[in-house]
């Protein structure tokens, strides 16, 4: 297991070369490219720098509260960028061990997703949909299952792909299509709580 930081410049690398993979895996246009608020939107939004406007028709965000965020906010949060680094990759690592052990443990199901009203006609107005999924990391995977998942309610036929800098486990509930690593590699972006470049 180890921990990277990428910044600004390294994730437009890392999405276009993403990019790349996607156009030559799927050149057709998707139906829409949806993102997991926050972090998903991040990715996709340096992803889209790369993605030619003409293989989607549409964009869009998902928003919902994850469990695991609800801890991170506080005096505590902000004092994380003046932690030392070998600290951070350290508490990193620690609650990474928790995950994996949580998943062994507890199987555990995908949250309920209730898609907003314009992706959900974006899924139900065509008959074979096809969907890329972006999120910044899949660690358990319950997040990007349960929105495949309210995805397939409005529409059994969609198609959906799943794009993600890092999948952190060995076997997530869904697997990303497209990733850079999975490798047990944990990263930092410059939108984490412990990102001490700002």
């Amino acid at each position: 297991m180890r921990v990277i930081t990428l910044n600004n410049a390294g994730l437009d690398w890392q999405t276009r070369e993403l990019a790349r993979k996607v156009l030559a895996d799927h050149p057709a246009p998707f139906t829409a490219v949806l993102s997991v608020k926050k972090g998903g939107s991040y990715v996709a939004n340096s992803f889209l720098k790369n993605f030619p406007t003409d293989n989607m028709a549409a964009y869009g965000e998902i928003d919902l509260h994850r469990p695991s965020t609800k801890y991170k906010k506080g005096r505590l949060v902000r004092m994380l960028p003046h932690v030392p680094l070998w600290i951070l990759n350290t508490m990193r690592f620690m609650e990474a061990s928790m995950l994996k052990l949580h998943q062994q443990l507890k199987e555990g199901t995908a949250p309920h997703v209730d898609l907003p009203p314009e992706i959900e006609k974006l899924v139900t107005d065509v008959d074979v949909p096809e969907i890329l999924l972006i999120d910044d990391a899949v660690d358990t995977g319950k997040t990007v299952r349960g929105i495949v998942d309210a995805i397939l309610r409005s529409n059994p036929q969609t198609r959906v792909k799943v794009l993600a800098i890092t999948v952190t486990t060995d076997s997530p509930m869904i697997m990303a299509d497209y990733y850079i690593y999975h490798d047990a590699t944990l990263v930092r972006f410059p939108w984490s709580k412990d990102y001490k470049n700002r």
